[in-house]
């Protein structure tokens, strides 16, 4: 977790001036970067294993049904 997503946590009645400048300071850089034409990167943590959902999607029957006529 880095310092924003804590200050993020945090109750915002609760934040001091200096914490409400950390958050106008990232969010301004971040708005100054995509004027620039930089693409945010996404978090470690977005990445997705498409064969785990599948497999968790598309489950084997526990038995086989046998039809008698």
């Amino acid at each position: 977790m880095n310092d924003l997503d804590e200050l993020m946590s945090r109750d915002p009645m609760e934040l001091s001036s200096q914490d409400i400048d950390s958050i106008i300071k990232y969010h301004r850089s971040l708005r100054a970067r995509r004027a620039a034409g930089e693409k945010p990167t996404k978090p470690a943590s977005a990445s997705v294993n498409i064969d785990d959902i599948r497999d968790a999607l598309v489950k084997k029957p526990a038995s086989t049904f046998v039809r008698r006529f």
